[in-house]
């Protein structure tokens, strides 16, 4: 895709050109994620429950702890003493 040029108002608010929303499947009233890069500033599309539940899954198998956290009362209890600062 090609470079786009938006103005910003006195407001602090851009337009995105319609190209870019088309390409990105945005719609009036989506929120999206902004971020900053160097000296980009970056506009992601929102992300699918399941994308998201995915990506949540890879990141945890990914750094071993997906599966080994424990349920509640496996083999382990506290006490609410165990938390105290002062112990």
């Amino acid at each position: 895709m090609t470079s786009m040029y938006a103005t910003i108002t006195s407001k602090g608010q851009i337009t995105l050109p319609a190209e870019a929303r088309r390409a990105l499947g945005l719609h009036a009233g989506q929120k999206v994620s902004v971020r900053v890069e160097g000296n980009s500033l970056v506009i992601d599309a929102p992300q699918s429950i399941d994308t998201l539940r995915a990506r949540i899954r890879k990141e945890a198998v990914e750094h071993g702890t997906w599966g080994t956290i424990p349920t509640a009362g496996d083999g382990w209890t506290a006490r609410a003493e165990d938390f105290r600062a002062d112990n």
